[in-house]
């Protein structure tokens, strides 16, 4: 006899193995990132700034193919789909050490963001079909440890191999733990796709326009967050502060520890809270960068900017999931996701902008943190309730 109180499964095999398969597609592309930059340079005898607009093209990429994943993703059998594009993207690692033009490996780069938009928001949607509505924000923190877990381990990995193997190594590990993801995927028990008269092309089968406030925050939180992806270790330099490393992991082990019990706290109703207090923390932890005069400062700066992302991420997503019918979750992962691709890009460049500027990276955290102020108060005026008032699910 079953038990009335007992949770619906969660770690089903389904799950396990989609979280497992995103896990590597992650960490090969992390563990990419920080040898690239000399790769290039090395191998094309080019410079900074044009390497820069080389590595840049994967993130437009990605993001010019989020609205149009979601629609494929809720229009197409989603296994064959998950799988060839990962399929893609495994192809494209091959393409760095063959193609021999820098013209070509910027159109690679670019095709490699493709790849990576439309295989990760169909990882997202089929983990989250596997998972049972009652545990759904518990389910989406775990599955975004995968992530956490590859940002952690893949670019000390990259770097490690790299010094001491060379570059031939790294992209040999990525594309042998992409082969073993796509065996993961191919064993993934997905139901087909049912067949149904077409629906008329709308906005919001590429957009969920239900979740413009939850978008619209988190291009903000991006926004913030951009900066951080590439001038940390400037910054760190300016301030005397070594083993600026260190910030990432740091960032990574508060998302962790945060995630796993965020989703937990989600499904039993705390969502609206969760997410405003990790925006409030956001707030916090920007002021305290921007004002940095010490390593304790600085790093606990990160410490705090993972804590109160593991407090986001799974909100937000959750909300839009949430906001959507079952036949727009890929719709509605797409549109969390851009929201994320849009601020990540537009931080970087603006960021870029404002050191240049102002001659110090100090002012660039400083106005993260201002935006983070409007961005809260845009939360708790509008998005929190514009959530409760027009959630499907949850």
């Amino acid at each position: 006899m079953t038990d009335a109180n007992t949770k619906p499964a969660l770690w089903t095999r389904n799950f396990t193995t989609c979280a497992a398969a995103n896990f590597l597609l992650f960490f090969s592309f992390y563990q990419l990132l920080p040898i690239l930059p000399m790769f290039i340079i090395e191998k094309f005898q080019t410079d900074n700034a044009t390497a820069g607009i080389v590595i840049s093209l994967y993130t437009i990429g990605a993001l010019a193919c989020r609205p149009f994943a979601g629609f494929l993703v809720d229009t197409l059998s989603r296994k064959p789909l998950y799988f060839w594009t990962f399929f893609a993207f495994t192809l494209c690692f091959i393409g760095y050490k063959a193609l021999g033009l820098i013209p070509l490996l910027a159109v690679l780069r670019f095709m490699h963001g493709l790849c990576f938009g439309i295989s990760t928001t169909a990882s997202n949607t089929v983990a989250i079909d596997a998972l049972p509505s009652s545990r759904r924000g518990e389910g989406i923190g775990y599955f975004g440890v995968s992530v956490n877990l590859a940002f952690a381990t893949g670019p000390m990995t990259g770097m490690f191999l790299y010094e001491a193997f060379g570059d031939t190594i790294v992209f040999a590990i990525s594309i042998i733990l992409c082969i073993i993801g796509l065996v993961l995927v191919q064993t993934l028990k997905v139901a087909p796709k049912e067949k149904k008269p077409h629906a008329p092309l709308s906005l919001d089968r590429f957009f969920l326009t239900r979740a413009i406030p939850q978008f619209a925050n988190f291009i903000f939180v991006g926004f913030a967050y951009g900066p951080v992806t590439n001038y940390i270790a400037l910054y760190a330099k300016e301030l005397g502060i070594g083993g600026s490393g260190w910030f990432y992991a740091l960032i990574a082990a508060g998302l962790i520890i945060n995630r796993l019990t965020t989703g937990r706290l989600i499904d039993r109703g705390y969502l609206i809270h969760l997410v405003g207090t990790g925006m409030t923390l956001n707030i916090v932890a920007y002021f305290l960068l921007a004002f940095s005069h010490s390593p304790a400062t600085f790093f606990g700066a990160a410490f705090l900017i993972g804590t109160s992302l593991g407090l986001i991420f799974p909100g937000y997503q959750t909300m839009c999931v949430n906001l959507a019918r079952h036949d727009q979750r890929g719709t509605a992962n797409s549109t969390y996701l851009s929201g994320w691709d849009i601020g990540i890009g537009i931080g970087i460049l603006a960021g870029g902008s404002m050191a240049e500027h102002f001659g110090m990276h100090q002012q660039v955290f400083f106005t993260c943190a201002i935006a983070l102020v409007i961005a809260d108060i845009l939360y708790f005026t509008w998005t929190a309730r514009h959530y409760l008032k027009y959630k499907l699910e949850g």
